[in-house]
């Protein structure tokens, strides 16, 4: 395994662009601004159908109502939990150190 040597970022936008990279850059987009109207015409002619989602079952939406209040109740009595003031934190965050990799 081979480790990088810290330095600078190594994004494309770092790099300078090659004339090749430019190129076919410049050639992709002119092809997406000449078939944008096309693409335009072709969305107008051809509306998509819109298909109607199916409504739930009875019995889905009871139960999902059914979780929905019983995770409002739980948060209901974890935020009206009363906690003395200048009591200690839930918890508290130690970094680890990293492992050596042999």
């Amino acid at each position: 395994m081979t480790r990088r040597k810290p330095g600078p970022s190594r994004s494309p936008v770092a790099r300078p662009l090659s004339r090749r990279r430019f190129m076919r850059l410049l050639a992709a987009g002119s092809a997406a601004a000449l078939t944008a109207p096309a693409r335009r015409l072709a969305a107008a002619a051809a509306p998509a159908a819109k298909q109607p989602t199916p409504a739930l079952p009875p019995k889905l939406l009871a139960e999902i109502e059914k979780q929905r209040r019983s995770v409002a109740d739980a948060l209901k009595v974890i935020r009206d939990h009363p906690l003395p003031p200048g009591s200690d934190m839930a918890f508290v965050f130690q970094p680890l150190r990293a492992r050596r990799r042999t």
